[in-house]
């Protein structure tokens, strides 16, 4: 988990508009998404406990969590969800499941150029995204 440690500048996204579309997100605030370049900050708040921070410039949201616990929030596109976050071959997952049963998965791994590599899927659609520690 060490390795995510940190603050995440966004470098670039592919096939986030069909992502957004298949989470079930308005036209408008898919637009808007696409302009954003969002920051993440990933804390450990100590005793098991972390925190991501995704500020995405419009609207900051923060989940803080420990492995395998549910916690429920607010996404950046302000859908009430259940989360789980667990730590599987040093593969940060979120797991992520709206009132309606929708399950949405995001994956972030660290490429040996110490760049954080997102995949997020939802109803068979995939989207990713790279970040670079500031």
């Amino acid at each position: 988990m060490e390795a995510f440690i940190g603050t995440w500048t966004f470098v670039e996204s592919d096939n986030f508009e069909p992502y957004l579309k298949a989470l079930g997100i308005a036209a408008p605030l898919r637009k808007l998404a696409n302009l954003t370049t969002p920051t993440v900050i990933i804390s450990d708040l100590g005793n098991g406990e972390y925190s991501v921070k995704t500020d995405a410039v419009v609207r900051s949201v923060v989940v803080t969590f420990k492995f395998g616990e549910k916690v429920g929030e607010t996404t950046v596109d302000f859908r009430k969800v259940e989360s789980v976050f667990t730590l599987e071959d040093e593969t940060l997952v979120w797991t992520s499941t709206d009132k309606n049963g929708l399950t949405t998965v995001v994956r972030r791994t660290i490429s040996s150029e110490g760049i954080m590599l997102v995949e997020m899927e939802v109803r068979g659609i995939t989207a990713t995204a790279k970040f670079k520690k500031s």
